[in-house]
């Protein structure tokens, strides 16, 4: 009817509002009528009824609660059939125990003979598998509804990669959409597609020789699939630059001879490479990346893998192999892996499977109704909600069980609910026992109670986690941000900052100048670089602008040792060991070519190469820095008063570093060298040129280097 309007909404189960908007008169007879799927129709009850100038409302009474997987209607006198708007269902108390499906077969489940479909949509009255049963010819197949709002078909047949779609009815509303427990899927996520899981799984696997029993074990190194080498020209021999395969070729070497690619892995020592997002993500072409370069933090999906790493996207299962031979071969090498996820915001929730298959569901909302937009994606995903949990803890347990990966690393933790981080950690913990699980703890947003995220304020909620520790970061380079971005901090030559040195050296353990953050040092992941803002170089050309480079260097190489030297999780950027620079862009998250490693410096500045992995070794050795107990370090370190911002602490519990009387550490971030009377015959085993030799020599007058470290050990006479 021309200038009229009438909407249905379902508020409670028995209950629907009636909106009309209409300029005819609101007529003496108006009757509601039920047309519900399968049944005779039925009038309804008009509970109550209020009217203003052209707009009516109604609260109706259905006969019984309503029936989801059915399509209903009501037709109201003079106006056609509307379907019930089911939007806000979704917000109903007893939603989630209604439909809390705990079943493990979401998604396609290949065999040769066969594959099921089951997909979660509990709203949808209707449910079609749209499928491609030869090369490029499609069928429609309808989906049977089972338990808990699942939409069930098996097609028999042998349907190895694949693709498929699903047509989902919501309140009248159809809409093709992916799977969104999909594991395969096509060139630029266009479809779904069937893929053989188990196949991957039983793919050989290679067990790691270095034991990690605690976080504090560990030292990780973020790095980029595409970054690490993509670099043209001569300045390496890798041939698959940029993919999967590309980032575990050995034997390869840099132009001026040093190894490139995984064997530069090795060579540091890292124990863990942390990749940027490897999870399908929506800004990149998988055909022709050299169109649009992102790091990848825009998801799309929560299980299928991105696909312009892979030689092959075209092909659902190649993606999968290659990933799991990279893993495989980092692995080889006794390298863990930790996968960068983001599981608080999907890229573009509107077109999202998600929002399709349940509208309203899986987005967190803020109190007047609009989507919550804490992450800054406008975005965020409703961890709490028990089947967006669930997907959550299902996608952590896939990407261990399947591949044989380490750990995680979550962007914006503290996004994500406190009992679905605990529940993805016990699930992954049954599968492999040395897991490792740490993330962005920021106090974002204000939708999801305080006591319920994952923030760093609730580190002592969650134990098994560690978190990127900003205190460390600042006092060791002053502040990050733009706003910022002059201010020093210890290492930039601000003494006043050896105050607070106290503190991160003991991981924010132990109530020295400031309050404890974290129960354990297991929890504090030491960095002053990643791939957010700008990088350590960057920061101290701004902060320290009146230095040469060469300077610059040894102030990135102090920042570099000092981290290697405190209590927690070393943490260190690509290319931090060798100051690499994003020429003071902070925010280079789709800037193609300045996040690439740069071959070329490193063989240019392969002297800091040697004494990052030589910091590497000595940390490794020492005992002092495996252990993660507050109350041990606090009884084993002492630090020692010095002049001139000078900064040392000494440690003598013998079974902490190999034997030794005493192990002293010592910083000099001053432009200017430094003489010191030593107490006793002490001799270096670590300088500016990395690990100095056990050469007998010993001395009791000391001269620091400017912005340099000293490792020393007490002589012993024998």
């Amino acid at each position: 009817m021309l200038n009229s309007y009438v909407k249905f909404k379902l508020t409670e189960l028995r209950k629907v509002k009636a909106l009309v908007f209409t300029a005819l008169p609101r007529p003496n007879d108006i009757k509601f009528t039920l047309f519900k799927e399968g049944e005779a129709p039925k009038a309804l009850n008009i509970i109550k009824s209020s009217s203003m100038t052209s707009v009516s409302m109604f609260e109706l009474e259905l006969p019984e609660p309503y029936e989801f997987g059915k399509e209903q209607s009501i037709h109201l006198s003079h106006f056609t059939n509307k379907p019930i708007d089911l939007e806000d269902v979704p917000f109903f108390p007893e939603f989630d125990r209604m439909f809390n499906y705990d079943g493990d077969d979401l998604g396609a489940t290949y065999s040769k003979n066969s594959t099921a479909f089951a997909l979660w949509a509990p709203l949808a009255s209707k449910v079609e598998l749209e499928l491609e049963t030869s090369k490029d010819h499609f069928e429609i197949f309808i989906m049977s509804r089972t338990e808990k709002g699942v939409y069930r078909f098996t097609k028999e047949g042998d349907l190895l990669n694949a693709r498929y779609l699903y047509r989902v009815t919501n309140s009248g509303v159809t809409l093709s959409s992916t799977d969104p427990y999909a594991k395969g899927t096509d060139v630029n996520s266009r479809y779904s597609a069937v893929v053989d899981v188990d196949a991957i799984k039983a793919m050989k696997t290679y067990p790691l020789k270095r034991e990690i029993k605690n976080y504090v074990d560990s030292i990780i190194y973020e790095v980029g699939v595409r970054d690490f080498t993509e670099q043209g020209g001569d300045a390496t021999d890798i041939v698959n630059r940029g993919k999967y395969l590309g980032f575990v070729e050995e034997g390869r070497k840099t132009k001026g001879g040093n190894p490139a690619g995984l064997d530069y892995l090795v060579k540091l020592g890292v124990t863990h490479v942390q990749l940027n997002p490897i999870i399908d993500f929506g800004s990149v072409d998988d055909v022709d990346m050299n169109l649009k370069y992102n790091w990848g933090y825009d998801p799309i999906s929560m299980f299928c893998l991105e696909g312009s790493y892979s030689l092959h996207p075209e092909i659902p299962m190649e993606r999968l192999v290659e990933f799991k031979t990279m893993v495989n071969e980092l692995h080889k090498h006794d390298i863990r892996v930790i996968v960068d996820v983001v599981y608080n915001h999907i890229y573009e929730y509107v077109s999202s499977c998600y929002e399709k298959i349940v509208p309203s569901y899986f987005f967190r909302r803020r109190t007047e109704g609009f989507i919550a937009n804490a992450s800054g994606c406008g975005d965020d995903v409703a961890s709490e909600k028990y089947m967006v949990s669930k997907m959550i803890k299902d996608s952590m347990k896939y990407f261990i069980e399947v591949f044989d990966i380490d750990g995680y690393r979550f962007d914006l933790m503290g996004l994500i609910d406190i009992d679905t981080l605990k529940g993805g950690f016990k699930k992954c913990k049954q599968v492999k026992e040395d897991i490792m699980m740490y993330g962005e703890g920021w106090n974002m947003g204000m939708e999801l109670p305080y006591e319920k995220k994952g923030c760093s304020d609730n580190a002592d909620k969650l134990p098994m986690f560690g978190f990127f520790n900003d205190s460390t970061r600042d006092i060791v380079k002053g502040p990050t941000f733009k706003s910022d971005i002059n201010k020093k901090g210890y290492i930039n030559g601000d003494i006043n900052y050896a105050y607070g040195l106290k503190y991160a050296i003991f991981g924010s353990t132990v109530n020295i100048n400031y309050e404890p953050r974290y129960k354990d040092a297991n929890q504090s992941i030491n960095y002053i670089e990643c791939h957010d803002n700008n990088t350590l170089f960057d920061k101290l050309s701004y902060s320290n602008g009146d230095e040469d480079e060469e300077t610059i260097l040894r102030r990135v190489m102090l920042g570099n040792g000092l981290l290697m030297t405190l209590c927690g999780v070393p943490f260190y950027h690509m290319g931090q060991e060798i100051g690499l620079s994003k020429h003071g862009d902070d925010n280079t998250y789709n800037v193609l070519k300045v996040n690439r490693m740069d071959w070329k410096l490193i063989d240019a500045r392969w002297k800091m190469v040697d004494f990052f992995r030589h910091a590497i070794q000595l940390r490794s050795d020492i005992g002092l820095y495996h252990e993660h107990r507050p109350s041990v370090l606090q009884d084993a370190i002492e630090f020692i008063d010095l002049d001139n911002g000078l900064f040392a602490y000494r440690c003598k519990k013998k079974e902490l570093i190999r034997g030794h009387e005493e192990f002293v550490v010592i910083y000099n971030p001053n432009n200017k060298a430094i003489t010191y009377e030593l107490s006793d015959n002490y001799r270096i085993v670590f300088h500016e040129a990395g690990l100095h030799p056990y050469d007998g020599m010993t001395l009791k007058h000391l001269m620091i280097p400017p912005i340099s470290m000293l490792v020393l050990v007490k002589w012993r006479k024998e």
